[in-house]
């Protein structure tokens, strides 16, 4: 009888294995244009630099979705986060350009595998009628991360750099991930799993069929969308900040944090309950007011709303897509649903760094925000489309 707990021990497992995972990622990520400029980059350089992770991750989906479907999950997972440890100590060790290039490729390459693999774990944890409420729980030690790592990335980064000068604070934040990622595999071996058979492997089909699932086209897509806008957040709030003269941006991302941890399973009790569509219609607006607010009002005060706005639209919507995704099809093909799913999610974080910076070398970083509020609306059209045809689908079987 499958488990109806939402706290089972593979559940359990895959959250503080992710929470680690994440915790390592956020304390990094807001610091990888500030790094890339300290050694050379110039604004258009380190938008296609912070960009790439997402590119190469994008382009080695075709081959991390197959392998996640049909080969052992934990087997993959635990090399996935052993290469975590190599990429944070290759950052720890690069002195140039290059070398940080090369280490911020392999880390394309490991997250290719990572994410949805994770996702895939957690679907597979949970009862279906509680897979909203489930993944909206799983986001919350995103964060949770979110809330503590940034602050913890700074926090390092000023510590080094006093103590030992130089990039010193920069090795000390890539050493502490490295850490992290190190711990990670211990809820990973602790992780109960049971491989498929070679009859669910024969059901599962070829590897070119599990590339992509065009169920999950549609969330997907709005997916896509809503990281576009929200990896600007990430990437650029330190510069907007210094841009404007806004001191404790710290606390942009503390309140973003402390929001989503309320939003995420409050959104996925919604979700069971009353349907996807009146989580992710309400998210959408509330993101993209998000927005407008903080490229128009330029001031600590705009931010922290921004702040709780975005993290309420962005938390709401992504785990509610997500759930949808993994629903909308057969439970041996989950893995395939999340790797679609995390097509839209790479291709989104891909392009928001790479474009956002060719706009900030032509404009501002406000003006990057104030815009930043077009992608959400896309969504929101993208979604309501998706919604129509499978209506028009439903009426015609």
């Amino acid at each position: 009888m499958k488990n109806e707990k939402i706290w089972n021990r593979m559940y359990l497992c895959a959250f503080i294995a992710n929470f680690l995972h994440n915790t390592a990622q956020f304390t990094v990520s807001p610091l990888v244009a500030a790094y890339a400029g300290s050694l050379g980059a110039t604004a258009s350089v380190i938008g296609v630099i912070s960009g790439m992770f997402y590119g190469v991750a994008f382009a080695v989906r075709p081959f991390s979705g197959p392998v996640i479907t049909k080969l052992n999950r934990k087997h993959i997972m635990l090399a996935a986060y052993a290469v975590g440890v190599l990429v944070n100590g290759g950052y720890a060790l690069s002195s140039s350009l290059p070398l940080f290039v090369a280490a911020r490729f392999l880390h394309g390459l490991q997250f290719a595998f990572i994410g949805s693999l994770t996702l895939t774990i957690a679907g597979d944890s949970l009862p279906a009628a509680k897979m909203g409420s489930g993944l909206g729980i799983f986001g919350v030690n995103t964060a949770v991360a979110t809330a503590i790592a940034p602050g913890m990335g700074l926090f390092l980064r000023e510590w080094g750099a006093v103590r030992f000068g130089g990039n010193a604070g920069y090795t000390a934040v890539f050493a502490f991930a490295a850490a992290c990622m190190a711990l990670s595999i211990i809820p990973v071996l602790a992780m109960p799993y049971k491989p498929l058979t070679r009859e669910q492997r024969g059901e599962i089909g070829a590897w070119y069929k599990n590339i992509a699932a065009k169920e999950t086209l549609v969330p997907a897509l709005v997916i896509a969308f809503i990281c576009f806008a929200s990896i600007l957040y990430t990437f650029y709030m330190e510069s907007f900040a210094r841009e404007q003269n806004i001191a404790n941006i710290g606390l942009f991302f503390t309140v973003y944090a402390l929001v989503l941890l309320c939003a995420r399973p409050i959104s996925g009790h919604i979700l069971d309950r009353y349907g996807i569509a009146a989580v992710v219609y309400p998210a959408l607006a509330i993101f993209a007011a998000s927005f407008i607010i903080v490229g128009l009002g330029k001031r600590f005060e705009t931010c922290v709303v921004g702040a709780a706005l975005a993290a309420i639209g962005y938390g709401a919507a992504q785990p509610a897509l997500q759930t949808m995704a993994i629903k909308s099809v057969h439970p041996l093909r989950r893995g395939v649903a999340s790797n679609t799913a995390y097509f839209g999610m790479d291709l989104g974080y891909w392009l928001g760094p790479t474009i956002g910076g060719a706009i900030i070398s032509g404009s501002s970083i406000a003006t990057l925000y104030t815009s930043a509020a077009l992608p959400a609306v896309i969504a929101a059209l993208i979604f309501a489309l998706g919604q129509r045809a499978r209506k028009k689908s439903r009426l015609q079987e």
